[in-house]
């Protein structure tokens, strides 16, 4: 009879070791017994043991045996980021036993998207750091799908984000700071010393194009219609800033995304912003946090700088 996922985890929860999943990932990223041993400090015959106990807990073969070494089998190939994700949690939670045995700080975990880090935390946490070196910041960069992840496994104390659709059961969301989209460009761009500019003076452009799941991307789908223009196009998977900046500056092309995002580029002229006077408006940035009184101290003191720092730097 196939065993059940229930089955199996309490088989994991009982006879499975931590050095069971070391020996694991070590021997399905190195691709045998002997390299695993030599890199996690066992015996070559304590890692084929290992996987032998953990094929046995799991009912399924992991490893295909060779003269070379061991090979994955589909299921070993399916079941190793999990592992990854297991070791490397138990990891960072050792590193924050071993930073509070040696310091008396406190620590406040953020989730911020793109645009919240570039846009304010870049400015606003060094501030606080100096204020406060008792704190160590532990900084997520999330889009919205991990977002819900983040909160829903209790990974981080608030996020910096645009409100979302829905809110997670017990926690809310407030408005921190202004954003706008904007169009921005090369420094050397032709039309930067142009002022007031419409949407559809910009028609012939050649766009960099974000990701279609990002608002920014919406929007800019949504003017198009409007206008009733197709737009020549570039397009670019992830928001990757390097990447973006290295275009706009060896290119002519514009892109149409949310200030927050290039905000410190532009105050360094990396970047420019055209005058476009049509544009609509952007929504602002939050913190989604659970309520004040259900958050740690250090937690909300971190939140309430964060709106005092914007009201100080706009």
């Amino acid at each position: 009879m196939t065993p059940s996922a229930v089955t199996l985890y309490g088989r994991l929860m009982t006879g499975a070791r931590i050095r069971h999943l070391q020996a694991y990932a070590a021997v399905a990223e190195l691709g045998s017994a002997k390299r695993a041993s030599d890199a996690i400090g066992l015996t070559q015959p304590a890692v084929t043991n290992l996987i032998a106990d953990l094929e046995q807990l799991l009912e399924c073969t992991l490893f295909q045996r060779h003269a070379r070494g061991m090979r994955m089998t589909d299921v070993a190939e399916e079941l190793l980021p999990f592992v990854r994700r297991a070791l490397a949690s138990l990891e960072r939670g050792t590193e924050f036993v071993a930073f509070r045995h040696t310091n008396t700080h406190h620590i406040v975990r953020i989730g911020a998207i793109h645009g919240a880090i570039c846009g304010l935390l870049v400015r606003a946490l060094p501030a606080f750091a100096s204020l406060r070196p008792d704190v160590m910041i532990e900084l997520h960069e999330a889009n919205v799908p991990r977002t819900a992840t983040l909160i829903r496994k209790q990974e981080i104390d608030m996020m910096l984000c645009r409100e979302p659709a829905v809110r997670p059961e017990g926690w809310e969301f407030s408005e921190l700071m202004p954003d706008r989209l904007v169009v921005v460009v090369g420094p050397q761009h032709p039309l930067v010393a142009k002022s007031a500019l419409s949407f559809a003076e910009l028609c012939d452009e050649t766009w960099l194009l974000l990701h279609p799941a990002t608002h920014a991307r919406r929007m800019f789908d949504e003017l198009l219609n409007h206008h009733g223009f197709t737009a020549k196009s570039r397009q670019i998977e992830a928001l990757s800033t390097p990447m973006v900046l290295a275009q706009l500056r060896s290119e002519r092309l514009a892109t149409l995304a949310p200030y927050s995002v290039f905000r410190q580029l532009v105050d360094l002229d990396q970047l420019a912003m055209l005058d476009v006077i049509d544009i609509p408006a952007f929504r602002p940035l939050g913190v989604l946090s659970p309520k004040d009184e259900e958050m740690g101290e250090t937690a909300r003191k971190l939140k309430e700088f964060l709106y005092r720092y914007v009201k100080q730097h706009p």
